[in-house]
């Protein structure tokens, strides 16, 4: 069964790249004491998208809650304190140059720059699959031990709710729709 039509496949490609740039990898809700101030009890909500991540303290009020960070920013606060989050947290930053070789593959294919494109493994579908692979594989990894890392109490359950892996497995998916799609 072909899911995606052959003449199609390029496109198909480009529109699934461009799609897990937007959406978030990973989305964690949960009760937690902030860096630096370990007496007070928060609710945080943090959305990690490829680029940066964005964290909101629920009740402090929008502009005053809001913190938005890249990979390193994020990085750079649990270094010395939290090191199986800063692992996850370098991880996310080292998969930020994967992220840039899939939008130059991406814009080359959108572009149609054939002396490059003929180069590539299916004409670049396959390099898409493969580098949203690796990417999803990055950010399973890195949410999975962001997850394991997490300090904190929800309903009696020592740990972050990861509730948007959703972005993730959707990149999986999508990797696996370029890399098996057929080319004729």
């Amino acid at each position: 069964m072909v899911w995606i039509n052959s003449e199609y496949t390029e496109e198909f490609a480009v529109l699934t790249a461009w799609l897990s740039m937007l959406l978030p990898w990973s989305v964690a809700y949960g009760r937690a004491s902030l860096v630096g101030d370990a007496a007070k009890e928060t609710t945080v909500v943090i959305l990690r998208f490829p680029f940066f991540g964005i964290r909101y303290v629920l009740g402090s009020g929008f502009i005053d809650g809001t913190t938005l960070k890249t990979p390193l920013g994020f990085y750079n606060e649990t270094a010395g304190t939290i090191p199986e989050q800063a692992a996850a947290h370098f991880g996310w930053t080292l998969a930020v140059g994967v992220v840039v070789l899939l939008l130059v593959v991406s814009l080359l294919m959108y572009l149609e720059v054939d002396e490059v494109i003929d180069r590539l493994p299916g004409r670049g579908v396959y390099a898409v699959g493969a580098l949203m692979l690796a990417l999803a594989s990055v950010y399973l990894w890195a949410a999975l031990r962001l997850n394991a890392s997490q300090n904190t109490k929800i309903l009696g359950i020592q740990q972050f709710v990861p509730i948007g892996l959703v972005g993730t497995f959707l990149l999986l998916v999508f990797a696996g729709l370029n890399l098996f799609a057929q080319r004729t």
